[in-house]
């Protein structure tokens, strides 16, 4: 069963290593392939890989979203590693917490796919469309 899910993954991984290593490959954002809009993460792969190579400003500029997800995620991580450490399990995100993360995420992509927000905001919404 384990070597079946994992040769499952291995195209999706190979598509994402393709991209992380700086070879252009096929757009993984399935909502801007079919409507042209931008989702919260699109850019999300281009800047991680940026933030791998050490160019925070070039990370910044695919989409600081993206980022702030990233050290968020490694945080509430790292606080429910210790919660289970010391014996006081606890839900990963609590609702409150879930409600506000897509409540920013979809500001974000509003704020993102407006006409004329490139021109105030870039690069703060990612590369332009």
């Amino acid at each position: 069963m384990g070597a079946a899910a994992a040769v499952s993954c291995l195209p999706g991984a190979l598509i994402i290593g393709s991209r992380l290593l700086g070879r252009d490959g096929v757009d993984l954002c399935i909502m801007h392939r079919m409507t042209g809009y931008w989702c919260p993460l699109c850019g999300g792969t281009r800047a991680t890989r940026a933030l791998m190579h050490g160019d925070l400003t070039s990370a910044c500029g695919y989409n600081p979203f993206a980022l702030m997800v990233l050290a968020l995620g490694a945080a509430v991580l790292a606080r429910w590693l210790i919660s289970r450490r010391r014996g006081a399990p606890r839900p990963l995100l609590t609702a409150r917490e879930a409600v506000v993360v897509f409540a920013v995420a979809g500001l974000f992509a509003v704020a993102r796919n407006l006409p004329g927000m490139w021109a105030y905001l870039n690069p703060l919404l990612g590369p332009a469309g």
